[in-house]
């Protein structure tokens, strides 16, 4: 979610249900996982109902990967 924005009531229901921040658990999991994989063990670990699309859209724009080559 943008800073300047208010969760939605999906987004805030799911994060009551998680042991830590939807972010926190977005970010355990992206690049290695995609948005369907994400949103499958969301809906396992909370019993709410979510789509790969909707975790897509409150995440996609956040995700910053760097790589390191040696």
């Amino acid at each position: 979610m943008a800073e300047h924005t208010t969760p939605t009531v999906l987004y805030q229901l799911i994060e009551v249900r998680l042991d830590g921040t939807l972010a926190d658990f977005i970010a355990s999991r992206r690049p290695a996982a995609s948005w369907r994989a994400i949103a499958v063990e969301l809906t396992e670990k909370t019993g709410v109902e979510v789509s790969a699309e909707i975790v897509r859209r409150w995440f996609a724009d956040r995700i910053h990967v760097e790589v390191t080559v040696r």
